[in-house]
């Protein structure tokens, strides 16, 4: 009903997630999805079937089905199709304090939660990464080429993402950026999307070790 939250539905079981949307319906899904973070409202529209995922997209607002339509067009487990549109772009030579005020100024938005702030060229090509501590401690006056961090690593949208996941634990990254074939900014992973990919990994292992790859760790012992 009317009391659920739609953050809720991003944390569903994939069994569990698709009894919920068979009973929420098309309107109430539309309803739900520009409460979401970008990705998990992709996740959730690539659970329906085509008929059903056509028809929450008619609903949905312009600039939300853009972006699930966006989404859903990168391949199947890639970091396309799991990164944030959600992000902070700025150029080099904004300050810090112009920044902080920029920031600031932004309407409230909780799915907009962010741990870096990307720094990109006129090309949207990023050229450098800032740690949200890292910008409160310096002065207003700097600019952000001086306090950005330039060893920083971009995924490209096609790479699987269990690829990206082996990155995130090789280099203990909390947050990566994504480029396209350009190499121009489109979106951010943040760690805890990687967390589900190691997650789903682990449990395939472990249900292949037992023979039953094909089950769900929740599906019962006759399944």
């Amino acid at each position: 009903g009317d009391e659920l939250d739609p953050e809720a539905i991003a944390y569903l079981d994939e069994e569990v997630l698709e009894q919920v949307l068979d009973i929420m319906g098309p309107e109430a899904i539309a309803k739900a999805l520009p409460e979401l973070e970008s990705d998990d409202a992709v996740t959730i529209v690539e659970e329906l079937e085509p008929e059903e995922r056509d028809e929450v997209l008619k609903i949905l607002p312009v600039q939300d089905r853009v972006i699930v339509e966006q989404g859903l067009s990168y391949p199947e487990d890639s970091a396309g199709r799991m990164m944030q549109r959600e992000m902070i772009m700025l150029p080099p030579y904004w300050t810090v304090g112009q920044t902080v005020d920029h920031l600031r100024g932004l309407a409230p938005n909780d799915n907009q939660d962010f741990y870096l702030i990307m720094v990109v060229d006129t090309n949207f090509h990023p050229v450098g990464e800032i740690n949200v501590g890292r910008l409160l401690r310096s002065n207003r006056p700097v600019r952000l080429s001086e306090i950005m961090n330039v060893d920083f690593r971009s995924v490209p949208v096609n790479m699987d993402q269990e690829e990206v996941a082996m990155l995130f634990r090789r280099y203990g990254m909390v947050t990566t950026s994504v480029v396209d074939a350009d190499g121009r900014l489109v979106g951010v992973i943040p760690l805890d999307d990687i967390v589900d990919v190691i997650d789903e990994v682990a449990e395939e292992d472990l249900m292949s070790l037992a023979g039953v790859s094909d089950a769900s760790i929740r599906s019962s012992l006759v399944e």
